[in-house]
């Protein structure tokens, strides 16, 4: 398996979202509950509209611009 920018930067994105809900869930002590639920309900919800409109527009402008660089022929399955 390769790894990509990409994968990094998932790798990131979902740690940063398991870290802010671990310390929310200690700020408030709380064990599982509806409360909890909806707050990490509400963080998940910040964090996904984080990626959709910083992350993912910053991923898809680098694949477009290696799609660009790349020769025909090249690494696109063409068989001479």
């Amino acid at each position: 398996m390769n790894l990509r920018a990409a994968d990094l930067t998932v790798f990131v994105f979902v740690l940063g979202v398991m870290l802010s809900g671990m310390w929310l869930a200690q700020q408030f002590g709380m064990e599982w509950s509806p409360t909890l639920f909806a707050i990490v309900a509400v963080v998940a919800a910040v964090w996904t509209v984080y990626y959709r409109f910083s992350v993912e527009p910053r991923i898809n402008t680098t694949r477009g611009d290696n799609d660009g660089r790349q020769e025909a022929g090249v690494g696109d399955g063409a068989q001479e």
